[in-house]
């Protein structure tokens, strides 16, 4: 069973080298690789197998500027950036579970939300992740249709 944690310094190159694998794995697009800079900038979680890190959350808390259907003005939300988890240690739940740590931490910081903006080549596997067993809202979509 997975355990769930906050990173540790000592933990920068192994996860540069699982954000290196989540590109390589192509299963999304416009992604990117996360510097170890950027995982210093954000609140990092991570799933631990025997002492091996096999999977990331990094996100941030932010205050909402405008007023929206879910959020008010100056009210506070935390925002994932990116979750990825190994591909042999997917369907475990390991997923799920980080994102229920990083809910308690935002609602400890007085969050009213958690959002993200959610890219895979598998819609349905999104779409069931994050909203049958999340319960999170669908708000809205970024399509594209390549011309050619």
């Amino acid at each position: 069973m997975a355990k769930i944690r906050f990173f540790e310094k000592q933990d920068l190159k192994s996860l540069s080298v699982l954000s290196k694998m989540f590109v390589e794995e192509n299963c999304c697009n416009n992604i990117l690789e996360t510097s170890e800079e950027e995982f210093l900038q954000k609140t990092v979680v991570v799933a631990c197998e025997n002492d091996k890190i096999v999977g990331y959350l990094y996100g941030s808390q932010k205050k909402q500027e405008k007023t929206t259907s879910y959020l008010n003005a100056n009210e506070w939300y935390y925002e994932i950036k990116e979750i990825y988890i190994l591909p042999e240690f997917r369907n475990l739940g390991i997923g799920e579970k980080m994102v229920k740590f990083i809910e308690e931490y935002a609602k400890q910081k007085e969050c009213k939300a958690i959002e993200l903006c959610a890219v895979s080549k598998n819609y349905n596997l999104l779409l069931n992740f994050y909203i049958n067993k999340l319960n999170m809202k669908f708000i809205s979509a970024f399509l594209v249709k390549p011309i050619e």
